[in-house]
């Protein structure tokens, strides 16, 4: 007795196994916020038959692949100068900077303050 050919049955359910993963797969993509909201997310199951001679047997894969959208590049702007010696130098800009702006003296480069201890006369 043959059991019909369906795809929830191929594989021991390993074909629609494999979809479920990939289906799920497109739909994280589709939540990172890193990615674009609007692009396409592409889902494939591939299923392969390849017969023998006879006709009368097939040996079958079973594939699925997923095309997901890659994150959005990051972008920042960087001061570009150079040092006492002529080398080339390059810092990151950090969000409320300006151009022009010097860091105060006893500021870490993170732009956190450092505590001075005053010693008690």
């Amino acid at each position: 007795m043959s059991i019909p050919l369906t795809v929830d049955s191929l594989a021991g359910g390993g074909a629609v196994e494999r979809l479920h993963r990939a289906i799920d797969e497109a739909l994280e993509n589709i939540l990172d916020p890193n990615t674009a909201a609007k692009k396409t997310r592409t889902v494939t199951l591939k299923m392969t038959i390849k017969p023998n001679e006879q006709r009368n047997m097939g040996e079958v894969t079973v594939a699925t692949s997923v095309a997901l959208c890659p994150p959005q590049p990051l972008e920042t702007s960087i001061i570009i100068d150079k040092d006492r010696t002529g080398r080339a130098v390059a810092s990151e800009l950090m969000t409320g900077e300006s151009p022009g702006s010097v860091p105060l003296p006893d500021m870490h480069p993170d732009g956190k303050i450092t505590i001075i201890e005053r010693k008690q006369a």
